[in-house]
């Protein structure tokens, strides 16, 4: 969290609830949303969502989402490279096994 404070950002929420905070993210209620350890059931109907709605969805490095990616961020497309180097830059690499 501390390394989204860089950010000009307004708020952080978190809902408990990935589906409902992509859901969101595609319904333009959220900017962006990131989880450092999901399963492809939490994000897939998520991430359709999301891109239909013309938003981005990638892995933190920033290689394009798969159903075998863990640690997402999902954003309105506008905001999502920043997040990715807030992220990155503060040394969040996700929970992934790869």
């Amino acid at each position: 969290m501390t390394a989204l404070t860089a950010l000009p950002v307004r708020t952080c929420r978190l809902l408990g609830s990935a589906a409902i905070m992509f859901a969101w993210v595609a319904a333009g209620r959220l900017t962006a949303y990131f989880e450092a350890d999901l399963n492809s059931w939490d994000i897939a109907a998520g991430a359709l969502l999301v891109t239909e709605a013309g938003g981005k969805m990638s892995h933190i490095d920033g290689s394009p989402y798969t159903l075998r990616t863990r640690c997402v961020i999902g954003s309105n497309g506008k905001t999502h490279d920043a997040l990715c180097d807030a992220l990155q830059g503060a040394g969040v690499l996700g929970l992934d096994p790869e």
